[in-house]
């Protein structure tokens, strides 16, 4: 724990740090969604938004941009763990929060593209597509009344992509991509608009609850006080929250350096969503692939592995660019939440004054719009 700030001016201290109905820790597309619901539901309330840095350092600003809420495979995946119920839930709620950010902000600001989204399979998962192929009936109707379509899946060739050892592919018309930047760009031009209050470079290091709200102690020496105090730190809430199921996991990204003419385009899964790949423009941007270093990815640290940097660049030359020269142009790392096996948000009340929304299972960007209202309703109704 840092020492107390003492030289702080009578401003400072008046205005900036106390008198807090809200505060949200965690200036994410989760925190700064719940940040906007709270707003325009008490728009008299003063909120602030807390974060250690300028803008996001787990996965809202490093995601591949991806506006999807599950292939096949992944759902086939889901039902080992969780009942039926629960699957469609979940996919309902990432399919709805992918409609509300359209709605909300308008494709054009989110630069959203209504691509559709294909799973891909090679020869050597070829009982993997069978399995698939032989559910896509049962997941229609599974989820026909979250999409709206009869046939939410479809079963399509995928030669058109000069993809290497590919032929078997599955569509699902109801995904798309979307711009990450332009995404929080967005979001956070909201933010300001609202006048809700930014308190970015300070780090929570602990919250202590008494009967006039919550005081919170940062580690660089600032102590706040608000009424209710809300989580969206996701993987890194264990350390406020050390008894919870959250297990780090760390995604790596490439991109390419332009195309003269790009390979290919669209939006696209592999390996029960591990895998993904899109084109950005110009470029190729791929992800993923930690399932083949599934211990070694469950950490905080935002490096990138070099494993894992060696196993998605051979993916683009042996599978994806077969002959086509290409060039890394940048890499990086975002850090999402799991748990053990729920893969369930995990959104509730910590006690009478604070509150949780973490957990987003790598699905931050369509279970933002939805999580945000549920967590307003928790707290209009503690």
């Amino acid at each position: 724990m840092g020492t107390l700030v003492s030289n702080i001016s009578y401003w400072e201290k008046a205005s900036l740090l106390n008198g807090f109905d809200f505060i949200i820790v965690g200036n994410g597309l989760i925190g700064s969604q719940i940040a906007i619901k709270l707003k325009k539901k008490y728009s008299l309330k003063k909120i602030g938004l807390l974060d250690r840095s300028p803008f996001s350092a787990g996965a809202s600003t490093r995601n591949a941009g991806f506006a999807c809420f599950g292939s096949i495979t992944e759902l086939m995946s889901d039902c080992k763990y969780s009942s039926e119920s629960d699957v469609s839930e979940l996919a309902e709620k990432r399919f709805k929060g992918i409609s509300l950010l359209r709605s909300e902000f308008g494709d054009k600001n989110i630069g959203y593209k209504a691509t559709g989204a294909w799973e891909i399979f090679t020869s050597r998962q070829e009982k993997d597509y069978e399995n698939a192929f032989d559910n896509i009936h049962y997941y229609n109707k599974l989820l026909e009344n979250v999409t709206g379509e009869k046939e939410t899946y479809q079963a399509h060739s995928t030669s058109q992509f000069g993809f290497n050892d590919s032929g078997n592919g599955l569509l699902n018309k109801a995904e798309g991509q979307l711009d990450t930047g332009m995404l929080y760009s967005t979001i956070a031009k909201t933010v300001s608009e609202l006048g809700i209050i930014p308190l970015y470079g300070l780090t929570i290091s602990s919250y202590k609850e008494n009967n006039t709200g919550v005081t919170i102690q940062t580690s660089e020496g600032y102590q706040l006080h608000c009424e209710r105090l809300i989580l969206a730190t996701n993987a890194f809430t264990k350390n406020l929250l050390p008894s919870a199921d959250i297990v780090p996991a760390r995604g790596q990204i490439l991109i390419t350096k332009p195309f003269e003419k790009v390979p290919f385009k669209g939006t696209f899964h592999s390996e029960s969503g591990y895998i993904y790949f899109r084109n950005v423009g110009d470029r190729i941007l791929i992800g993923g692939g930690r399932n083949n270093f599934i211990k070694n990815e469950e950490t905080h640290s935002i490096e990138n592995s070099k494993e894992v940097t060696v196993f998605l660049e051979n993916y683009l030359r042996e599978f994806l660019l077969p002959g086509i020269p290409f060039k890394i142009d940048m890499q990086w790392s975002g850090i999402m939440a799991m748990g053990k096996q729920n893969k369930m948000p995990m959104v509730e009340n910590i006690s009478d004054r604070v509150f949780a929304c973490v957990r987003m299972g790598g699905m931050g960007v369509s279970l933002g719009p939805v999580l945000a209202v549920e967590v307003c309703n928790l707290v209009s109704n503690s």
